[in-house]
């Protein structure tokens, strides 16, 4: 199959009121969510309570969700809005060609977004295994496991060679050409890494809950009976906000063989994958304040004096 190219007129496009409706939804939980995560990441990098390794791997965590957002937003959302469009048009002919690596990375994201949240179920694992040198090793090869999953999200996109979408200026316009089948593999190939990604992370949750509660028993301790519990409802949490993009992922990829989606729903395809990414992206400082009582404390100004953090988890690791 060639690669067919259809290249569309970037400045042409109009105001449209479900866009419109759909941003400020987006916006309405997205700039919250975001202050949260930027909170935190300065909150976790200032405050001698959260030193230990493991919300070095939450940093690591939230330093990519949000930049993941602000990605979404130049890779995919402006564009829909014809207000924003002279914008683009100022990037692209000040640093040509940057906004065709604000889409590609639309599709790299998906997959140190997906890392960064299983190593927080690989780091709980560790310590049970190794409760006396997991600390030290995450505390000094949590940057390097970092650049690891940089590198790493680019392999993937070898399956396809080339930008999926191209952004240019032709003839004093602002364009974007589509490339047909590279759009198509880069959509089938991230479909079928998001169902191994899900059931990654589902055996990785359920591993850790296991594991947990095994120590639990053993240890016999009415202090730690909750840790299980908590530990089971985080990997069910993991599992329910990553099938956002897991969902639309495959749908999309059987949608370009079948076409099965009605005409409405692929005209704000686009929309609904950034819906779908959000459900991803913003879900972890709202885990945090759920399950870690150390994020409640300072959100809530708690008094009262904090004995466990990791979600509940440091106290345990301690008494083993």
């Amino acid at each position: 199959m060639s690669n067919v190219s259809n290249i569309m007129n970037m400045e042409a496009v109009k105001s449209d009121s479900t866009v419109e409706t759909l941003t400020t939804i987006q916006l309405s939980y997205g700039l919250p969510s975001l202050v949260l995560m930027i909170s935190f990441l300065i909150l976790m990098g200032c405050s001698k309570t959260y030193s230990n390794s493991f919300y070095r791997l939450v940093q690591l965590d939230l330093l990519t969700n949000i930049l993941l957002y602000f990605n979404t937003w130049l890779g995919i959302r402006v564009e829909m809005h014809p207000a924003a469009v002279p914008f683009l048009k100022f990037i692209e002919s000040t640093i040509p060609g940057l906004l065709n690596w604000f889409k590609y990375l639309t599709w790299w994201f998906m997959h140190i977004q997906f890392l960064c949240a299983a190593n927080l179920n690989v780091h709980r694992i560790s310590s049970i295994f190794f409760p006396a040198k997991y600390e030290k090793f995450w505390t000094r090869y949590y940057a390097l496991f970092g650049f690891a999953f940089f590198i790493y999200s680019f392999l993937p996109t070898l399956f396809w060679f080339g930008f999926a979408n191209e952004v240019s200026i032709i003839n004093g316009t602002l364009s974007k050409k589509r490339n047909s089948e590279t759009i198509v593999k880069a959509t089938n190939v991230t479909a079928v890494f998001s169902v191994i990604y899900f059931v990654v992370i589902l055996v990785l949750g359920l591993a850790t809950s296991i594991l947990v509660k095994s120590k639990v028993k053993a240890i016999g301790s009415a202090s730690h009976e909750n840790i299980g519990k908590k530990l089971t409802r985080i990997a069910l949490i993991y599992c329910f906000v990553y099938t956002g993009i897991l969902m639309w992922s495959v749908i999309t990829a059987l949608n370009s063989k079948m076409n099965f989606l009605p005409t409405f729903i692929v005209g704000i395809n686009q929309n609904l994958l950034v819906f779908s990414s959000d459900l991803m992206t913003l879900s972890l400082p709202y885990i945090l304040m759920i399950f870690d009582s150390n994020v409640r404390k300072h959100v809530f100004q708690r008094n009262t004096p904090v004995t466990s953090n990791n979600f509940g988890f440091t106290s345990f690791q301690r008494s083993s």
